[in-house]
């Protein structure tokens, strides 16, 4: 009994604080694709802007820890040039679904803190398109086209999965609003090309970005 009581007496003021807060966050994000060329020496893959945004919960244990969790729509995309080429330039747009569950530390003053975000995530891949030109050796000519890029079940890995984290500040300009800026990086485990025909050639998405946010403290 004696150690039940010291037990509530330890959680009584977590429980009393705890408390949830929804959100919706919006940014930008620079994509880079890691790729092993192999004879590909030709190539050039690119760093290329995107989008990113979504809604996300928090459950804050206390004043320093929380709990996150967000569903958002971001772009992965990059871009291929070929210098020894004349004009060949792809410029790819990849969409992706995600869930990033993370830990929230969260440190300052009642109005303004810091906070870092660390954890995992799932994601899916929705879809991909690219634009630009290329040039025909045959014709002597250089066209351009924006298309649709379909996926090879047997080629392409549309599942993600990989580790996330952040860093911020947060200002409480209300009782129960409060507005976020953030850092973030996810770095994706999962190659976005299988091992098929028996030629392993992995590449993967690693994603920097910069999104604000605002939350509803209840």
């Amino acid at each position: 009994m004696k150690k039940l009581l010291t037990l509530l007496a330890f959680l009584l003021p977590t429980l009393a604080f705890a408390q949830w807060r929804v959100g919706a966050n919006v940014g930008a994000d620079m994509n880079h694709y890691i790729i092993d060329k192999h004879y590909q020496v030709d190539y050039q893959y690119k760093d290329r802007w995107g989008v990113t945004l979504g809604v996300m919960g928090q459950y804050d244990i206390n004043n320093w820890l929380g709990i996150r969790a967000e569903l958002d729509w971001i772009q992965k995309n990059y871009r291929v040039i070929r210098p020894l080429k004349k004009s060949a330039d792809y410029r790819y747009v990849n969409n992706y679904l995600q869930l990033p569950v993370m830990a929230s530390f969260s440190f300052g003053g009642q109005k303004v803190r810091g906070f870092v975000n660390g954890g995992i995530y799932g994601g899916y891949w929705l879809n991909s398109s690219r634009e630009g030109s290329d040039y025909v050796n045959f014709t002597d000519r250089t066209y351009q086209f924006s298309e649709k890029v379909d996926f090879n079940s047997e080629r392409d890995q549309r599942l993600d999965f990989g580790f996330v984290g952040g860093a911020g500040v947060e200002y409480r300009f209300a009782k129960h609003w409060a507005a976020q800026v953030e850092m973030r990086y996810y770095y994706s485990t999962v190659s976005t090309q299988k091992e098929y025909t028996g030629f392993k050639d992995p590449r993967y998405n690693s994603t920097l970005a910069l999104q604000a946010g605002i939350w509803y403290c209840f």
